[in-house]
């Protein structure tokens, strides 16, 4: 869907998540030791180097037997032999029990395991009450992985039990995707610093520390944010300098058409060509990107423009630049996923535009539930703190109401199973 007017085109907001994707090429990459790699995007395919783990293992404190010996029961056996999780190997001997501790290695000549708590035990013998079969109560060699087995696919977050599995097959240093630089530009007259004391008219600039914050949670690193007034030849030299020094320039404010909205033409005039200057999303709308092809051999740098106003802009946030970010920084599944949820409450479409309606998110009796909040103004900033996510509504006419299934995008997990 595309949409003109006022000289501006106006595109769907699948589209434009599909184009800033595709835009979005993955950076370098980089090595860095696995303790600093929680978190970051595998730049490889990571394939197991060894069987993990090589030899055979007891799965329970218990004792290891030759299940041939386990006739005619119940029946007493000598305890001959202890084996624990340690350095070395153990023989078992025959009609004997071997004692063997939870991932002690089985000793040769030994073919199962009875769980202590099955087994009685008195004066260095144990009475065995019931057969077992062989490979009871064992881990087998390479229960894990086999050698040349992928571990971890390119593309994949290094999540802290991905760097347990890595370690257990000797990875020191992994090959991950270099994190997007980013720079803020907040930009409006009538903004101050937070810890100003706020005249008649102005407001105090939580958007900076909205985006900074949303864009490091999100894998990038944020090396320079800036709040700007709204004076042309400052907001072109403020922009002209971000975008020589990132991957991604990320402006608030001045996205609109009003007289004194510079961002946009600014932008234009410094070379930057928009996929979209505005999108079918309610709210969100001026939301905008765009690229600047680079010099030979350099990355192009993007530039998401994002609404002044704090609910918009947190929207196109995460609709917007948290699937640029993970493009760049090279993950397989750089869109936002969304899921069915039953609405708890009532929402009435937009027509020609999504809807992006702010939602407290719970999981409830095996489904989530999505409870739209009661205000959805674009100016509050207590919105995005309150919600979990967003209910996605297509474009049309229709309204939703209890008991209907909406589509909903969770930016925030944290609270969905409460």
């Amino acid at each position: 869907m595309t949409q003109r007017g006022s000289g501006r085109s106006t595109i769907s907001f699948e589209d434009a998540q599909r184009r800033i994707v595709e835009s979005c090429a993955p950076l370098g990459t980089e090595r860095v030791a696995l303790r600093d790699a929680a978190g970051r995007i595998a730049a490889a395919t990571l394939n197991a180097r060894e069987d993990l783990v090589p030899f055979a293992r007891s799965a329970m404190d218990g004792f290891a037997m030759c299940a041939a010996d386990l006739i005619d029961l119940p029946r007493e056996f000598p305890v001959r032999a202890r084996v624990y999780a340690e350095l070395g190997s153990a023989e078992h001997s025959p009609q004997t029990a071997t004692a063997i501790a939870t991932g002690a290695p089985i000793p040769r000549g030994a073919d199962t395991v009875l769980p202590i708590e099955d087994v009685e035990t008195s004066d260095g013998v144990v009475r065995i009450l019931r057969s077992v079969e062989a490979g009871s109560c064992i881990f087998p060699p390479g229960e894990d992985a086999r050698a040349g087995d992928e571990l971890i696919e390119s593309g994949a977050v290094l999540r802290p039990s991905a760097l347990g599995l890595l370690a257990s097959d000797g990875y020191s240093e992994v090959e991950v995707f270099r994190k997007p630089r980013v720079v803020v530009v907040c930009t409006g007259d009538e903004l101050v610093p937070i810890d100003a004391a706020p005249a008649y008219g102005q407001i105090r600039n939580s958007n900076a520390f909205m985006t900074t914050a949303a864009v490091e949670a999100l894998g990038a690193k944020v090396v320079a944010a800036s709040m700007i007034g709204d004076e042309r030849a400052k907001l072109r030299h403020a922009l002209e300098e971000a975008i020589g020094s990132a991957d991604l320039v990320v402006t608030t404010g001045g996205a609109s058409v009003g007289e004194r909205d510079f961002v946009k033409p600014l932008l234009k005039k410094l070379g930057v060509e928009f996929l979209f200057d505005t999108v079918a999303l309610r709210p969100a709308k001026p939301s905008a990107f765009g690229r600047r092809a680079a010099a030979a051999g350099a990355a192009p740098v993007h530039v998401a423009v994002l609404p002044g106003n704090p609910s918009s802009a947190f929207i196109a946030l995460q609709e917007f630049v948290r699937p640029a970010l993970f493009a760049l920084g090279g993950r397989r599944d750089p869109l936002p996923s969304t899921h069915p949820a039953r609405l708890d409450g009532r929402i009435r479409a937009k027509p020609n535009s999504t809807y992006a309606c702010y939602a407290q998110i719970r999981l409830r009796d095996g489904s989530l539930v999505a409870r739209p909040l009661d205000n959805q103004c674009s100016a509050l900033t207590r919105s995005a703190s309150e919600a979990d996510g967003f209910i996605l509504a297509p474009p049309g006419t229709e309204t939703f109401t209890t008991g209907a299934i909406v589509s909903v995008d969770i930016f925030d997990w944290t609270y969905v199973g409460r």
